[in-house]
């Protein structure tokens, strides 16, 4: 996150409103004072229960920072209506249609069918005859001699 100091918190009540953080930090907005913090101490801010309880009634408003930021930081679209009046939530991807996903699949049909292709060139099997033995197998017929002598 950004540690420059951004983001503007606006008193829009009529009393001193006391924010803390989970730093022990504490933040104290005399009426329609106006407050400079990070976006690190925004996010310290709404990690402590009760300064985002106060946040979310709306007597407090947050200036210089995006929709989409507030939303990675854990906030609903609802919250981000209050604590952000105007602030819209851009999403961080394009729509895509039914059109456009139908012709991606076809490209990548046809790119895997042009790499099969280009394998199936460099590994063209080469028929092989089967290897003729030379060896001979005749088995040579061992005699024994079975003379008896005479005794």
């Amino acid at each position: 996150m950004n540690t420059d100091r951004t983001v503007v918190l606006e008193n829009v009540s009529d009393t001193i409103i006391g924010l803390k953080d989970t730093q022990n930090r504490r933040y104290y907005l005399e009426k329609t004072a106006k407050i400079r913090i990070s976006e690190v101490s925004l996010q310290d801010i709404l990690d402590y229960p009760a300064s985002r309880k106060i946040l979310l009634g709306g007597k407090i408003i947050v200036r210089g920072v995006d929709g989409l930021t507030l939303y990675k930081m854990g906030l609903t679209e609802e919250e981000i209506a209050i604590i952000a009046p105007g602030t819209e939530i851009e999403p961080a991807y394009e729509e895509v249609t039914e059109e456009e996903i139908e012709e991606i699949k076809e490209e990548i049909k046809e790119e895997i069918k042009e790499e099969i292709e280009e394998k199936l060139k460099e590994e063209k099997p080469v028929a092989k005859a089967p290897k003729a033995t030379t060896k001979k197998t005749t088995k040579t017929a061992s005699k024994k001699s079975t003379t008896k002598t005479a005794k």
